[in-house]
């Protein structure tokens, strides 16, 4: 994988949590009791693979997603678990197929449509990724259509589309304004065409809560470039003591 494509997985944004917070949104009604319990088993287990998978335990996520899948074949979400599992495992061609499993049984089910547009952009298939975005952000119920959008962003830029990116990542804002991601990637864009008024403006809400180095790294470059000498030394102190061994501060300190 090129240095692009792994800047631009760096920063892809997957749906986790939804499994345990929001996966019960998704159980459908069963006349049975025993389809109705069946479908709770396999809820279950889809939640133990989630936990399983944020730290990391790869070998045990597989299996409460395989064992939920052997519960209820028609889960999607735990498909959509198994995708994830083997898309880190670099099992790139059941990864797909899993993830496509999960979007044939629950077509509108919006986490799973980030998470394949996920893999697709890393994996430099940006139309085909920005397709599964829009997808995603067009269920009413999703929850975090910010996330999408921002998604759709990053891999627009990956084609070298600036134009889509700057509009996803506002719209992403329209959604979330303190979303700090969507909020760094269009400060991003717009500082890259030369308007540094709008990169600081967007990047604001950014810095206001625990900024990462690359954030305070660009912070620096816009206030310089607007003549802003207070702001830039301000920022680039701050990069200096939070994040003294980034390569932020090497390039700050580069004199770059």
């Amino acid at each position: 994988m090129n240095v692009m494509l792994k800047k631009i997985q760096h920063y892809l944004l997957c749906s986790l949590v939804v499994f345990v917070v929001f996966g019960c949104a998704t159980q459908q009604k069963y006349t049975e009791k025993n389809n109705e319990n069946l479908k709770k088993r396999a809820q279950a287990h889809t939640d133990l693979g989630a936990i399983y998978y944020q730290e990391n335990q790869l070998e045990i996520a597989l299996e409460e997603f395989t064992e939920a899948t052997n519960i209820d074949p028609s889960f999607g979400l735990a498909f959509n678990g198994l995708g994830l599992v083997n898309a880190r495992l670099g099992q790139d061609e059941m990864a797909e197929t899993h993830f496509k499993k999960s979007i044939q049984l629950e077509p509108t089910n919006s986490e799973s449509r980030n998470n394949y547009g996920s893999f697709l952009c890393a994996r430099n298939r940006a139309d085909e990724a920005i397709t599964q975005y829009l997808e995603a952000v067009k269920n009413p119920l999703y929850l975090t259509p910010q996330v999408a959008y921002t998604n759709a962003g990053i891999c627009a830029k990956l084609k070298a589309d600036a134009v889509s990116a700057e509009s996803y990542f506002q719209k992403a804002l329209q959604f979330d304004p303190l979303f700090h991601m969507a909020a760094y990637q269009l400060a991003s864009v717009q500082f890259k065409r030369n308007d540094a008024v709008a990169a600081k403006k967007s990047l604001q809400n950014a810095l206001l809560d625990q900024p990462s180095a690359e954030m305070l790294w660009l912070a620096v470059q816009i206030e310089r470039a607007v003549g802003d000498k207070d702001n830039e030394a301000s920022y680039a102190l701050q990069l200096k003591r939070q994040y003294p061994s980034s390569a932020q501060t090497k390039l700050l300190l580069s004199g770059s």
